[in-house]
């Protein structure tokens, strides 16, 4: 049987909107007179990646698609063990690129040689399905962190940019200062990521989106933000305030950055899975609310890290954002970020006043529908993952 695999970077992100991008592939499949394939997921936070999965699918695609569709998300725990293995969990991005790069080789082989077997896969609700993952129709990726050697592989960049661009700038910005000899012993293991790649898709905005001179590369796509939109909720909650959204990536959730929200001033609101890493005397003022909660009138603004997908949930839904300042030994992505979000107007970096950014943020939220609004026209959508599996299967359809 044929499936679809799908790979991604480390955090809640990027396995979210990777394993989306595969449903929409599918329905528009199904649309179009094809059978739906099996998703393959590597299942690389056992306990965590299953339920918020599961909360998106259900947010984004209604409480019976899974009814509906029982076997379609099927969760690799093999891949994801050894794709676990690369994926970052320590505060020092500089770290993390030497254990990257110490063990990449042999993660690459084990994954490639697991990808030449049969297998036992688990369903979303647990239940055991044999598959022969030699069968790979295609495969999505989100910023990938392994070459896999499949065919017809799609890469997007999911506000990041290719990974060995993001590299090379980062190896020439003077102001970045981490260290520039580690980041050179990664660049050939990033160039290899972004062979193979039929598209590879960067959104727009993205990281680059401060370099009005960037040329795309031959293979290289601009699709709108890549997210689906959380829809409208009516919960009648108690205070207007601050969506609090902590990263998934393990070691930067718990490194303080998130300690400022205690001097906005405001009712915090936040997912269950953002709450652990906080002081306790911050946890005990926080309201939980789910993601899928966000476009709610009461919810003016989102405190979070300058991931795109963060930035780009705030500028759709016309709200405020602000987020911590770049650290020097976080992901050189944050830098290139920032420089984006300032140019555009899309929010506010903290840098002295919790309480002012937010009010400036607050400011910019009145006229970010321009933004959207040149978006929209460029596009003809504001949802890039739509988007992308449309030129996906147009391409496979040739």
């Amino acid at each position: 049987m044929q499936y679809i695999n799908t790979t991604f970077a480390y955090g809640n992100g990027p396995y979210c909107r990777c394993v989306e991008w595969a449903i929409e592939v599918n329905t528009i499949r199904e649309r179009r007179g094809k059978s739906r394939l099996p998703i393959v997921v590597p299942l690389v936070y056992p306990g965590r990646q299953e339920k918020i999965l599961k909360e998106e699918i259900t947010s984004h695609y209604g409480s019976n698609f899974i009814a509906l569709h029982p076997d379609e998300i099927l969760f690799d725990r093999i891949q994801g063990n050894l794709l676990s293995q690369l994926m970052f969990n320590r505060k020092d991005y500089v770290d993390n690129l030497r254990i990257f790069s110490k063990k990449y080789r042999t993660i690459e082989n084990g994954i490639r040689k697991h990808l030449e077997t049969k297998t036992k896969l688990e369903t979303i609700d647990f239940q055991i399905i044999d598959m022969d993952l030699r069968d790979c129709a295609f495969q999505l990726g989100l910023n990938n962190r392994i070459q896999t050697g499949l065919p017809n592989q799609f890469y997007t960049a999911g506000g990041a940019g290719p990974f060995d661009e993001l590299l090379e700038r980062a190896i020439n910005n003077p102001e970045i200062s981490i260290n520039k000899k580690t980041i050179r012993s990664v660049f050939p293991i990033a160039r290899r990521l972004m062979e193979e790649q039929k598209i590879v898709f960067s959104n727009d905005p993205g990281v680059f989106s401060y370099d009005d001179n960037r040329q795309l590369r031959d293979v290289e796509k601009l699709t709108p933000p890549f997210v689906h939109l959380p829809k409208p909720d009516t919960t009648n909650l108690p205070e207007k305030g601050i969506y609090l959204l902590m990263t998934g990536i393990d070691g930067i959730r718990e490194s303080g950055i998130y300690d400022a929200v205690q001097e906005l001033g405001m009712q915090i609101y936040a997912p269950e899975f953002s709450i652990k890493g906080l002081p306790e005397k911050i946890r005990n003022k926080i309201i939980v609310l789910s993601p899928s909660q966000m476009n709610n009138p009461n919810i003016l603004a989102q405190y979070a890290r300058a991931g795109w997908s963060c930035v780009w949930l705030s500028h759709l839904l016309k709200k405020g954002f602000i987020t911590p300042p770049y650290q020097k030994n976080d992901d050189p992505e944050m830098f290139f970020n920032e420089r984006g979000i300032i140019k555009l107007g899309l929010g506010v970096v903290i840098r002295d006043n919790p309480r002012s950014a937010l009010e400036k943020s607050l400011e910019l939220s009145h006229n970010i529908g321009q933004v959207n609004e040149r978006l929209a026209q460029k596009y003809g959508t504001l949802d890039g993952i739509k988007y992308a599996a449309e030129v996906v299967v147009d391409y496979l359809e040739k």
